[in-house]
């Protein structure tokens, strides 16, 4: 089981970077557009002798790369805890607690999409500007991969896609109503 540190840094991190988070979001004025969400398509490959299913972190971050919400966590907790770590940014963050309630399973490859809608790691709904939208991509004795694409959350729609060239493919972005 794994114990959380916490080192001066990091509590003065979160505290300041909450209060930060809280008069940042207070300044950017509008709040996140209703019956708007933002869903994220990725696709990965893989096969081969000894393929082993990648674990995959689909997050949000804000303008400081501090993390806002995680959409989706493709890990087994219990079963690769030492290959967490792989997972660099995301690990990173610290966020050791969500990576045991929010971690589902790893996945084999194929198309997989999560939707965020506009809430924080708390339930509340944030502010409207500028995100970075992160798809982490690790593999055991494979290859890492990190995309990180900024993203303005305002009142128009908007739809984007990225061929990328390694084992993670794909990453489509779609802003829009909610389906």
């Amino acid at each position: 089981m794994l114990k959380r540190y916490y080192s001066r840094r990091n509590f003065f991190r979160r505290v300041l970077g909450g209060v930060l988070a809280v008069g940042l979001a207070r300044a950017q004025g509008k709040p996140w557009p209703s019956g708007m969400e933002l869903r994220v398509s990725f696709a990965y490959e893989g096969a081969g002798f000894r393929y082993r299913a990648p674990y995959v972190a689909v997050y949000v971050e804000d303008e400081r790369g501090g993390l806002v919400r995680t959409l989706a966590l493709f890990l087994m907790p219990g079963k690769g805890e030492r290959w967490w770590n792989e997972l660099r940014r995301y690990f990173a963050l610290g966020e050791l607690q969500a990576m045991r309630t929010l971690s589902g399973p790893t996945r084999p490859p194929g198309r997989y999409t999560v939707a965020w809608d506009g809430k924080d790691e708390r339930g509340r709904t944030v502010a409207q500007g500028g995100y970075y939208l992160c798809v982490e991509y690790a593999r055991e004795h494979g290859p890492y991969e990190l995309f990180r694409e900024r993203v303005e959350i305002g009142e128009s729609p908007f739809q984007k896609a990225y061929a990328l060239k390694g084992e993670l493919q794909e990453v489509r972005l779609d802003y829009g109503r909610k389906a």
